[in-house]
């Protein structure tokens, strides 16, 4: 059952703004904050504006060692299940956001030399330097700090297509302007008495992308940076011909890793500007009707559609 047939809208994905979820399972999506960068519209704006909110008074706090400011404003990351996307359904994933990762991501923050530094200053880019933190961990976290934006984003549309909706309590809504996390009574749409929070459609990704930004960075850093900085090739041992360094060689002796990654852009200032200008921007994209169809339409609907 997506949204869109248990309210008799009428379109299907290519002529909605949302996502069109499956309401009774998730939907293996996520809210990609690299995208909401991308676009200008007034809901991206005042999304942008939360997240950059956050991850400033975030990483003061933690420069700081303001241990309980830290843990304040790390308050409302709980499995956000209204929308349906990644695993909301998966309490064991869900909870472990606000139970395991907290700790994690504050004490990987404290001994990370890139955000210390101030190099890191967006918060997007922690899915290259923060272990644990990937596709899921990032949408998760965004999808809470812009709530009360999807909220009205929610509104919009269900009086667009005059779908009832419930005055329900919210907890957790991240209030940007007062840095804390808030409760409130909002009015959403209900299905079987859980209420229902829309995505816009153009700021999902399919699973494992940061893990594949994370890969094509450390790509990017070897080919580009380390096999031309003499220093990092002195204990490199050579298999090509008359003993010639070639890329497998130093990526044998550098392998992938985070922490080596927080380590290089301190040590070559440009790597992490070249890489966004170079690559990243080229790689970020929308995804179109037909892959999100793909994931939130059974194969009968799809075919229908």
């Amino acid at each position: 059952m997506n949204f869109s047939s248990f309210y008799n809208i009428g379109n299907q994905q290519p002529n909605l703004e949302f996502v069109d979820v499956r309401l009774n399972r998730d939907n293996m999506l996520f809210l990609d904050p690299r995208l909401i960068e991308l676009h200008n519209d007034p809901f991206s704006k005042r999304m942008q504006e939360r997240i950059a909110v956050f991850w400033g008074e975030f990483i003061k706090a933690v420069k700081a060692k303001n241990r309980k400011k830290t843990y304040e404003i790390l308050g409302g990351l709980k499995e956000p299940a209204e929308t349906r996307l990644g695993y909301a359904n998966d309490n064991s994933r869900g909870n472990a956001v606000a139970r395991k990762l907290k700790p994690k991501m504050i004490k990987a923050i404290e001994q990370n030399k890139a955000v210390m530094s101030g190099v890191l200053k967006h918060f997007c880019d922690i899915e290259l330097f923060i272990e644990d933190v990937s596709s899921d961990r990032i949408s998760d976290i965004t999808t809470k700090i812009i709530k009360d934006v999807l909220i009205e984003f929610t509104q919009e549309q269900c009086k667009l297509y005059n779908i009832p909706m419930k005055s329900v309590w919210q907890e957790d809504i991240f209030d940007h302007n007062k840095v804390e996390w808030v409760k409130r009574k909002v009015l959403l749409p209900i299905y079987f008495g859980k209420p229902v929070i829309l995505v816009p459609k153009n700021i999902v990704r399919l699973e494992g992308v940061a893990g594949q930004n994370f890969k094509c960075f450390y790509r990017f850093a070897v080919r580009n940076f380390i096999q031309y900085d003499h220093s990092m090739l002195e204990d490199v041992s050579g298999t090509g011909r008359g003993g010639k360094i070639l890329l497998r060689d130093v990526q044998l002796e550098h392998p992938i890793s985070k922490e080596s990654l927080s380590n290089w852009v301190l040590k070559y200032g440009k790597l992490l500007v070249d890489y966004k200008s170079d690559i990243l921007t080229d790689r970020l994209r929308v995804l179109s009707d037909r892959e999100i169809m793909n994931i939130v339409y059974s194969e009968d609907l799809f075919q229908a559609g």
